[in-house]
C-alpha cells in the first residue's frame, strides 16, 4: 500500500476515534444531567459549550494531522465514529446507568422515609 493511502487511512481512523471520544464526553454530560436535573436554559448552555468543544477538537485534529486542510472524509470519520459509538456503546451504558441511578434514588428515598418515621 502506498504511503499516501496509509496516511489517509490512519487519518480516517483518528477521525473516527475523535468522534467516539466526543460522544463519550457527551455521555458524561448526560450522566451529569441524570444526577442533577436542571433548567432548560442550563441544558442549552451545556449543549452550546459542547458544540464549541466539538468544533475545536475537530479543528485541532485537522490542524495537527492534515495541516488545517478540510477533508470531507475526516469530517465523515468524526460523524461515523460518533454514530458507531452511539449505537454500540452509549445506549447500553446509559440504560445500565439509568437503572442504577433509579435504584440508588429509590434506596435513598426509602432511607429518608424510614428516618422520618423513626423521628415521629
Amino acid at each position: 500500500m502506498s504511503m499516501v493511502i496509509r496516511y489517509e487511512a490512519r487519518l480516517f481512523l483518528m477521525s473516527a476515534g475523535t468522534g467516539a471520544g466526543l460522544m463519550m464526553v457527551y455521555d458524561c454530560i448526560r450522566v451529569f444531567r441524570l444526577l442533577c436535573p436542571h433548567r432548560l436554559w442550563a441544558v442549552n448552555m451545556e449543549d452550546l459549550v459542547y458544540g464549541l468543544y466539538c468544533g475545536v477538537m475537530t479543528f485541532l485534529l485537522l490542524y495537527e494531522q492534515n495541516d488545517g486542510s478540510l477533508r470531507g472524509f475526516c469530517v465523515g470519520g468524526v460523524i461515523l465514529g460518533m454514530a458507531v459509538y452511539q449505537h454500540m456503546v452509549s445506549r447500553r451504558v446509559l440504560k445500565c446507568l439509568q437503572k442504577q441511578i433509579k435504584w440508588i434514588k429509590m434506596k435513598v428515598k426509602n432511607h429518608r422515609d424510614r428516618s422520618r418515621q423513626e423521628r415521629r
